[in-house]
């Protein structure tokens, strides 16, 4: 036994030279991208039809399907399938999803998450009543835990262990014959030359931070906590104690306030009002009235990109709370655990041991920690991975987001982006799995596209077979 393991992980590190598709990220868009590439045709063919016979769901969560290894490989610095994800949800505390048991990474069905929890007798759901008149349908959130085991069932459906190395994507460089990308593992540098790169990763390379940290010293600054840090290694929620800060007024930080009351009062600082939804965007983009997403994603598809930008601001509306997150955080208030202080900001803070925040209410007060639950900042000029792209093949950019084509491609180029990076094309739920599973069905739809026209290409490095590795 110990010399398969040592056999498996000497693997580990045997990073392809060269490959058909390489995605970069192994979260949930990575993990939809691999299903899109690994069931190829038998995917869903129209993101807009989605229903399947319970059998053939039934028959598809029963059927182990491998790819070639040069067909497709992920590089993720994690090394693990939706590790970052996992640690964001242990970190909050996080039980049960937001959005409902048809959003999930599996390209074969929507239902297919529906179909696995009842044969595997799984009831961990929560199922939410108080929803809008106009929202038709059940709306079911499963826990974190079965949304994980779920995954796990895809990944080792698709035997997706054999197609991921963990290794930090540092540049990427086209080339003729595609795109050289240099990444970083615990070994060194090394080079993927790959046909086709897709950027399934999320943005936290740059946190956003309030107004009133630009204005620290360095010192003082390396004393503010970010959420993301905690995600990082959630091992340090655990020696946060005492009096905290923490700034934002999403679900991220009251999920962070209903954690840490039980270790001391907080102060939660929201710098507009306190905004409660069921949903991270409007319910519309979510049903299928007249009204509903199938026309929206329509009329924001023909839309001019200035119109696009201002329509995921308002959809999106940024941070809002759930109800049933916002039922116990009134609960601590009441408890006198946590204080929430609506449209107020920072205007100072200094640290000498503790915290000494001055507030724009005139309100001074003090604390033991501050976490900044502010989110992220995208601008792909200054992206690490991304900027040398916008130098040598500049694409227009509108608000730091890149004006892609209609398969997410950058340009002419090879390279292919998901998530909020490409939300000018996508729409406002470009970050949620609604947008991963459109996301990566545009993506390969593109590639087959190419694949077609460069059939004779393919089967010259296929042999006598002559079918697209894509």
């Amino acid at each position: 036994m110990q010399g398969l393991e040592d056999c498996r992980a000497n693997q580990a590190h045997q990073l392809p030279k060269a490959v058909d598709v390489l995605i970069v990220g192994a979260g949930p868009h990575g993990l939809a991208m691999a299903s899109r590439l690994l069931l190829g045709k038998n995917a869903l063919q129209d993101c807009t039809n989605t229903w399947r016979e319970t059998k053939d769901i039934k028959d598809h969560l029963n059927t182990t399907r491998k790819a070639s290894c040069r067909s497709f490989a992920v590089v993720d610095a994690n090394g693990a399938w939706m590790r970052r994800w996992k640690n964001q949800f242990e970190a909050l505390g996080i039980e049960y999803l937001r959005s409902n048991d048809g959003m999930h990474p599996d390209a074969f069905a929507s239902a297919t998450l529906a179909v696995w929890s009842a044969t595997n007798q799984r009831q961990d759901f929560l199922n939410l009543d108080s929803l809008p008149g106009d929202f038709h349908g059940h709306f079911k959130a499963p826990s974190t835990q079965l949304m994980l085991d779920f995954c796990a069932h895809l990944v080792k459906l698709g035997c997706l262990e054999d197609h991921l190395w963990q290794a930090h994507a540092e540049s990427l460089e086209p080339c003729k014959s595609g795109v050289k990308v240099m990444v970083s593992t615990t070994e060194g540098e090394e080079s993927i030359l790959a046909k086709h790169v897709v950027v399934a990763r999320g943005p936290t390379w740059c946190r956003q931070w309030p107004l009133f940290y630009e204005t620290l010293d360095s010192a003082t600054r390396s004393q503010v906590q970010h959420a993301w840090d905690l995600f990082d290694d959630p091992e340090r929620m655990k020696s946060m104690s005492g009096r905290g800060v923490i700034v934002g007024g999403g679900l991220t930080s009251a999920h962070l306030s209903v954690q840490l009351a039980t270790k001391g009062k907080i102060d939660l600082l929201i710098r507009r009002d306190r905004r409660v939804k069921q949903y991270d965007l409007d319910l519309s983009w979510m049903i299928t009235t007249p009204n509903g997403r199938r026309q929206l994603r329509q009329k924001f598809e023909e839309a001019s990109v200035e119109e696009r930008v201002a329509t995921n601001k308002s959809v999106r509306d940024g941070g809002s709370i759930s109800p049933e997150l916002n039922s116990m955080l009134s609960k601590l208030e009441a408890e006198c655990l946590v204080k929430v202080h609506e449209f107020t900001e920072i205007v100072s803070a200094a640290w000498d041991g503790c915290w000494t925040l001055t507030l724009n209410t005139d309100e001074v007060i003090t604390a033991d920690y501050l976490v900044c639950a502010t989110g992220t900042h995208i601008d792909i000029s200054a992206d690490p991975l991304l900027a040398s792209l916008q130098t040598i093949h500049p694409l227009p950019l509108v608000g730091g987001l890149p004006v892609l084509s209609e398969q997410l491609q950058w340009g002419e180029l090879p390279v292919h982006l998901m998530g909020n990076a490409a939300a000018l094309e996508l729409g406002p739920d470009a970050v949620n799995m609604s947008g991963a599973l459109r996301g990566a069905y545009r993506i390969w739809r593109g590639l087959t596209r190419k694949c077609s026209k460069k059939q004779n290409g393919f089967k010259k490095m296929l042999g006598s077979s002559g079918k697209c590795p894509l």
